[in-house]
């Protein structure tokens, strides 16, 4: 059985500080518009941009096509197809990836920040892949480039506030390998072999972290030269701090990438439901190309929302090691190698040009038997947002907050914590509350362990579930507000 991740829930209102990643694997322990930044431009390739596919509130516009989408972005007819690798390759051959490499495209020049728990960027099949940062000189206790991070080699780690970005955790490591992992005959070889993985640390070895931290990391990767930005992680409430760093990198030209979590349900968690303006969103696909059980479905509200393979993949884990993970965390990197290769193809791609050639060139895939029926998981985030609009970025709740919020395995509680501090970023500041809230991630799972196997609502409108959803929802906010 796949892992899945837990999702945490977060507010609505700016500067809360929620930890929630969507790793959406399977693990063996538990797991923004500058023309002048990035060499991109405004101008359109000239191609067919014709939709090929249909938007569904189940898959969205369906199966990502690498060679579709690349040829496309690179004004080519397209590729033709080649044969399939095969073995743990699956997902590779799904997506078309060789066609892809076969026409010279490999994610050369790409810089793809993984923010996550950290990257092993000693793992043999990552460390020739590892963006450095040339304007630093390890070790000397310099900020030498002047950005406020000491010798930021490597990323940083906004979690621990210091420049290890090493993985205590694994998942991060794991995503990377999907995204970048050296074609160099053994192991695992990633979408974009040739691209660079910016280390981007925002949790801790459990996996729990803040969104202030999430939202700097963000701020750091767009600053410090990242193309593509994949969060592998995920909540259930709106936050307008993170919200607003992904509408940086946005209007900075960098695609953000975003798993759309784990929980079977009918809409995408946050911040991948941003997707109607911004980055994409991901859900997971099996080796049949079916809608897993556990992929959150793409919604009504149209969104950016692709499909990638996301059950039992293949990709390295810290100690030169490798390890199979499911879930939409390991969808998202598939898409995101895929801009990587659409870059490498042409630099010039703005944003939106990227979300338009993801969307119209991907595939329905088959969902026949994974179909909802019905949106008993209703959604009361968007009226939580119109009601904290205006709420100061600088306010604090009226009391510390506790409180459980259940999820697949009913094992993730909030917690909170106070002293929490401003972070800036190149005169991006993101304001942080004195309660910050704390949420494990999308917890994955060893692959055979039925322990965490979720439960679509997927027999037709229960009324019952939906009060019981809407009770749910409002209490979490009173215990909020005190």
């Amino acid at each position: 059985m796949p892992n899945y991740d837990i999702s945490r829930k977060s507010n609505s209102f700016d500067g809360q500080n929620v930890t929630y990643f969507s790793s959406s694997d399977t693990f063996n322990t538990q797991n923004y518009y500058s023309s002048q930044l990035n060499g991109r431009s405004s101008s359109t390739p000239e191609t067919d941009a014709t939709a090929t596919s249909q938007y569904n509130s189940n898959n969205g516009y369906g199966l990502i096509d690498a060679s579709k989408s690349v040829s496309q972005a690179a004004g080519q007819n397209p590729y033709n197809d080649v044969p399939k690798l095969g073995g743990n390759n699956w997902g590779l051959d799904m997506i078309k990836a060789p066609a892809v490499w076969e026409n010279g495209y490999t994610g050369n020049g790409v810089v793809v920040a993984v923010i996550d728990t950290g990257v092993d960027y000693n793992h043999n099949d990552l460390k020739n892949n590892i963006w450095t940062n040339t304007k630093e000189i390890p070790g000397n206790g310099i900020d030498d480039d002047g950005n406020g991070y000491i010798d930021d080699v490597h990323g940083w780690n906004f979690n621990g506030k210091n420049n290890n970005t090493l993985d205590d955790n694994g998942h991060g490591t794991h995503v990377s390998g999907i995204i970048a992992g050296e074609n160099n005959g053994y192991g695992v070889t990633g979408v974009a072999y040739n691209a660079k993985i910016m280390p981007v640390k925002v949790l801790n070895s459990s996996g729990t972290g803040s969104y202030s931290a999430i939202a700097n990391g963000i701020y750091y990767a767009v600053d410090n030269g990242a193309n593509i930005i994949n969060l592998s992680l995920g909540g259930d409430f709106s936050s307008q701090s993170l919200k607003s760093a992904i509408e940086y990198a946005s209007s900075k030209g960098v695609i953000v990438v975003m798993a759309s979590g784990n929980e079977g349900g009918s809409v995408p968690g946050y911040p991948a439901r941003y997707a109607d303006k911004s980055g994409i969103a991901v859900g997971a696909v099996n080796k049949e190309g079916n809608l897993t059980d556990f992929s959150n479905r793409a919604g009504s509200n149209q969104l950016a929302y692709v499909t990638a393979p996301g059950q039992s993949i293949y990709s390295t884990v810290p100690g030169n090691d490798y390890a199979s993970y499911s879930g939409t965390s390991m969808a998202s990197p598939y898409v995101a190698g895929v801009v990587a290769l659409m870059l490498s193809a042409n630099p010039t791609l703005s944003e939106s040009q990227v979300r338009e050639i993801i969307t119209s060139t991907a595939g329905n895939n088959n969902t026949s038997n994974n179909t909802p029926t019905s949106d008993s998981n209703f959604d009361f985030s968007p009226f939580l947002d119109e009601f904290f609009r205006d709420f100061s970025t600088t306010s604090s709740l009226p009391q510390a907050s506790s409180f459980s919020i259940k999820s697949l395995p009913d094992i993730n509680t909030v917690t909170d914590s106070s002293n929490t501090t401003a972070g800036m970023t190149n005169n991006q500041t993101s304001q942080s509350p004195k309660t910050d809230f704390t949420f494990e991630y999308y917890l994955d799972t060893p692959m055979n362990s039925l322990a965490n196997s979720p439960t679509d609502i997927n027999n037709g409108i229960d009324f019952v579930q939906l009060i019981t959803e809407m009770t749910r929802q409002f209490d979490n906010l009173r215990k909020l507000l005190g």
